[in-house]
Formats: C-alpha cells, sequence, structure tokens
C-alpha cells in the first residue's frame, strides 16, 4: 500500500501515539510529519468509518457509548494534566507546583477510569478487543509512569490493560521514546 495519508504529529505526543496504534491496526500507511499540535479522537473515529477492519469501536450501542464516556474520560481527565504547558507551569507556581499539582489530577482521572473498568474490561478496556478506549489509555498511562513516575499500583484493572495492550505489535512498533 502506498502512503496515501500524512500524520502530522509529534514524536512525544500522546495524541499522535494513539493515532499511530489506530494506523498500525488497520495497516494504513502514511507519511509521518513533525508539527507540534495535538491530534483528536475524531481522526481515530475516521480511520474506523474509511477502514472498517479490524474494528476500533464496539458494535452495540451502549459499549460504543461505554467505550467513547471512557476514551473522553482519559483525555479530558488525564492527557491535559500531563501535557507540559509553559503558560499553565507559570500559573501554579513553576515545575515542581506544577508537578505536584499534574499527579493529584492525573490520580484523580485514573481512579474515575479504573471505576469505569469495572464493569467492562477483559484484556482490554471493552472485552478482549482493542478499541479506541484503549489507543487513548495507553499513552496516558506511559506517560504516568515513565514521565511523571506515578504509582500505578493501585489501578490494578487499568495496569493490567495497558501491560497487555503494550506487548501488541501496534502499540509496541509505534511505541515513542521515552523522555
Amino acid at each position: 500500500m502506498s502512503k496515501d495519508m500524512i500524520l502530522y504529529g509529534h514524536s512525544r505526543s500522546s495524541c499522535t501515539w494513539r493515532v499511530k496504534i489506530a494506523l498500525a491496526i488497520k495497516g494504513i500507511q502514511y507519511e509521518d510529519v513533525a508539527v507540534t499540535d495535538e491530534l483528536m479522537i475524531a481522526i481515530m473515529e475516521y480511520l474506523d468509518e474509511i477502514q472498517p477492519d479490524p474494528p476500533l469501536m464496539p458494535v452495540g450501542p451502549v459499549l460504543r457509548a461505554k467505550t467513547r464516556a471512557l476514551a473522553e474520560t482519559i483525555v479530558s481527565a488525564v492527557q491535559p494534566f500531563q501535557a507540559h504547558n509553559e503558560p499553565l507551569v507559570s500559573r501554579v507556581g513553576g515545575e515542581e507546583k506544577f508537578k505536584e499539582w499534574a499527579e493529584f489530577w492525573i490520580h484523580k482521572g485514573f481512579a474515575a477510569i479504573e471505576v469505569m473498568l469495572k464493569d467492562t474490561h477483559g484484556n482490554c478496556c471493552i472485552a478482549d478487543d482493542v478499541t479506541v478506549a484503549d489507543l487513548c489509555l495507553v499513552p496516558q498511562y506511559n506517560n504516568a509512569v515513565n514521565r511523571y513516575n506515578i504509582d500505578v499500583s493501585q489501578y490494578p484493572t487499568m495496569s493490567k490493560i495497558a501491560e497487555h495492550c503494550l506487548k501488541l505489535e501496534p502499540f509496541s512498533s509505534t511505541r515513542p521514546p521515552v523522555a
């Protein structure tokens, strides 16, 4: 397959990583162009619509809604606090205060996600199939562990899912360098 798509992303961006995972799952070749802007969940749903196999969303409406709820919780309750934002760092009182503040909110988000996963998980967020929720979860889990040194032992379901997914080729082959 030729490289028909261009992915504008950043090498350490969790947003870029989750889209790269979706592209790898779909077997879509792309040209990687570095930029600093972030990407959206809409791109993954677009990929699912133009290439439905393998699906990134469950078939039934209830599981689709739960997948979206998990994905949106991850990108709104955890991801914003992992982005290094100079005005925000300055606003909260410097690097050390920002790290404390970010850790507090990452834990709050992870606690909510852990509860949500209790009635949906298997090996992945929604049963045993990789969905958009996993594509959102794994990069934020990876950032929390590797950038913020968050102790994730209190999130056993999330940890089990993330560790399972990180062993899958689309996740491992697109994983950004640890910084």
